[in-house]
Protein backbone atom coordinates (compact mmCIF):
# COMPACT_ATOMS: atom_id res chain seq x y z
CA UNK A 1 0.00 0.00 0.00
CA UNK A 2 1.51 3.45 -1.10
CA UNK A 3 2.28 5.18 2.09
CA UNK A 4 -0.50 7.73 3.08
CA UNK A 5 1.40 11.12 3.06
CA UNK A 6 2.44 10.14 -0.81
CA UNK A 7 -1.13 9.84 -1.71
CA UNK A 8 -1.99 13.14 0.37
CA UNK A 9 1.39 14.98 -1.65
CA UNK A 10 0.52 14.56 -5.02
CA UNK A 11 -2.39 16.73 -4.59
CA UNK A 12 0.03 19.57 -3.94
CA UNK A 13 1.99 21.91 -6.41
CA UNK A 14 5.30 20.37 -7.13
CA UNK A 15 6.88 23.85 -6.04
CA UNK A 16 5.20 23.91 -2.62
CA UNK A 17 8.24 23.31 -0.27
CA UNK A 18 8.65 21.63 3.01
CA UNK A 19 8.62 24.99 4.74
CA UNK A 20 5.58 26.21 2.33
CA UNK A 21 3.75 22.74 4.10
CA UNK A 22 4.26 23.11 7.35
CA UNK A 23 3.10 27.10 7.14
CA UNK A 24 -0.05 25.95 5.59
CA UNK A 25 -0.45 22.43 8.00
CA UNK A 26 0.15 25.30 11.05
CA UNK A 27 -1.46 28.25 9.43
CA UNK A 28 -5.01 25.80 8.99
CA UNK A 29 -5.14 24.75 12.62
CA UNK A 30 -5.06 28.00 14.12
CA UNK A 31 -7.79 28.94 11.58
CA UNK A 32 -9.55 26.44 12.32
CA UNK A 33 -9.31 26.66 16.56
CA UNK A 34 -10.13 30.44 16.58
CA UNK A 35 -13.46 29.71 14.06
CA UNK A 36 -14.28 26.29 15.96
CA UNK A 37 -13.76 27.71 19.54
CA UNK A 38 -15.22 31.22 18.60
CA UNK A 39 -18.59 31.89 20.58
CA UNK A 40 -18.47 29.01 22.96
CA UNK A 41 -19.80 30.39 26.18
CA UNK A 42 -17.65 30.21 28.90
CA UNK A 43 -16.76 30.85 32.85
CA UNK A 44 -13.87 30.98 34.82
CA UNK A 45 -14.23 27.60 36.50
CA UNK A 46 -14.17 25.89 33.22
CA UNK A 47 -11.07 27.86 31.09
CA UNK A 48 -9.11 24.50 32.09
CA UNK A 49 -11.11 22.25 30.45
CA UNK A 50 -11.88 24.37 27.59
CA UNK A 51 -7.92 24.91 27.07
CA UNK A 52 -6.81 21.30 27.27
CA UNK A 53 -9.78 20.58 24.72
CA UNK A 54 -8.83 23.20 22.02
CA UNK A 55 -4.88 21.77 22.34
CA UNK A 56 -5.59 17.96 22.56
CA UNK A 57 -8.48 17.76 19.87
CA UNK A 58 -6.46 20.12 17.55
CA UNK A 59 -3.09 18.55 17.88
CA UNK A 60 -4.41 15.60 15.73
CA UNK A 61 -4.38 17.78 12.95
CA UNK A 62 -1.15 16.29 10.49
CA UNK A 63 2.03 17.76 11.17
CA UNK A 64 1.50 19.38 13.72
CA UNK A 65 3.76 18.95 17.34
CA UNK A 66 2.74 20.79 19.82
CA UNK A 67 -0.59 23.37 20.18
CA UNK A 68 -0.42 25.85 23.66
CA UNK A 69 -3.63 27.81 24.61
CA UNK A 70 -3.91 30.56 27.07
CA UNK A 71 -7.09 32.40 27.67
CA UNK A 72 -7.25 35.58 29.27
CA UNK A 73 -9.24 34.51 32.98
CA UNK A 74 -8.89 38.18 34.08
CA UNK A 75 -11.24 39.21 31.07
CA UNK A 76 -13.74 36.72 32.08
CA UNK A 77 -16.06 38.28 33.92
CA UNK A 78 -18.10 36.60 37.28
CA UNK A 79 -21.36 35.28 36.52
CA UNK A 80 -24.63 35.97 39.17
CA UNK A 81 -27.05 34.49 37.52
CA UNK A 82 -27.79 31.01 35.60
CA UNK A 83 -28.43 33.67 32.43
CA UNK A 84 -25.14 35.29 32.74
CA UNK A 85 -21.80 33.67 31.03
CA UNK A 86 -19.15 34.62 28.73
CA UNK A 87 -18.18 33.87 25.31
CA UNK A 88 -14.71 32.69 24.22
CA UNK A 89 -13.42 35.71 21.77
CA UNK A 90 -10.12 36.39 19.62
CA UNK A 91 -9.60 38.90 22.91
CA UNK A 92 -9.53 36.52 25.24
CA UNK A 93 -7.44 34.40 23.30
CA UNK A 94 -3.39 33.53 23.29
CA UNK A 95 -2.41 30.25 20.88
CA UNK A 96 0.79 29.24 19.94
CA UNK A 97 1.05 26.22 17.32
CA UNK A 98 4.24 24.55 16.46
CA UNK A 99 4.16 22.45 12.58
CA UNK A 100 6.85 20.45 11.41
CA UNK A 101 7.06 19.28 7.96
CA UNK A 102 9.86 17.31 6.59
CA UNK A 103 12.95 19.63 7.50
CA UNK A 104 10.72 22.67 8.42
CA UNK A 105 9.47 23.80 11.88
CA UNK A 106 6.91 26.93 12.14
CA UNK A 107 6.42 28.83 15.08
CA UNK A 108 2.59 30.25 14.46
CA UNK A 109 1.18 32.42 16.92
CA UNK A 110 -2.31 34.38 17.46
CA UNK A 111 -2.85 37.04 20.05
CA UNK A 112 -5.21 39.87 20.34
CA UNK A 113 -3.34 43.40 19.39
CA UNK A 114 -4.44 46.76 20.66
CA UNK A 115 -3.44 48.80 18.03
CA UNK A 116 -4.59 46.61 15.56
CA UNK A 117 -8.30 45.49 17.85
CA UNK A 118 -7.90 42.45 16.37
CA UNK A 119 -6.57 38.71 17.02
CA UNK A 120 -3.61 38.64 14.83
CA UNK A 121 -2.72 35.08 13.30
CA UNK A 122 0.93 35.58 12.40
CA UNK A 123 4.24 33.45 11.86
CA UNK A 124 6.65 33.89 14.35
CA UNK A 125 9.44 31.70 14.09
CA UNK A 126 11.11 29.68 10.90
CA UNK A 127 13.74 26.58 11.67
CA UNK A 128 15.56 24.82 9.04
CA UNK A 129 16.38 21.11 10.42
Amino acid sequence: MEKIENIAKRYFAKEVTDRDRAIFEGAITLGAIFHQFSGIPIKKSIISLVKETIEKTMSIQPFIEKINVKINEETVRPHSHPYDYSILTGELLEIEVISKYGNSRIYLEMKYIKELDFPLMYIKKIEKL
